[in-house]
């Protein structure tokens, strides 16, 4: 089981918006799965049977303000991440941005992987 999860919120911060692009980039440069906690937190059955799910994987959450809302659901579900990364706070979606958070996930999915 080679794949890390990685838990993204779905927030409408700009730094929600850079994180998704980062991680939507992401998927087809590393081993990587992008769960995102909305449908959770919205209480439907089969998004809540996934983030229980998460419980045995590798799981990294990437929050784009300091609201935390996809640590705040992977808590609801008593989901323990391997590693937590918070994007700086970002007033517009910019390319610059995009590769930093892109950075910030790759150096935390290094770690993961040990």
């Amino acid at each position: 089981m080679s794949s890390i999860d990685v838990a993204i919120c779905s927030g409408f911060s700009p730094g929600a918006r850079v994180l998704r692009a980062a991680v939507r980039e992401l998927t087809s440069e590393e081993d990587i799965r992008v769960v995102t906690v909305a449908p959770a937190l919205a209480e439907i059955p089969k998004a809540m049977d996934e983030m229980r799910g998460l419980k045995e994987r590798r799981v990294i959450v990437v929050d784009g303000c300091e609201g935390g809302c996809g640590l705040q659901v992977l808590n609801r579900f008593e989901v323990l991440p391997s590693n937590i990364v918070m994007i700086r706070k970002h007033f517009n979606v910019t390319r610059k941005g995009i590769d930093e958070a892109k950075e910030q996930i790759r150096q935390a999915i290094r770690e993961v992987q040990g």
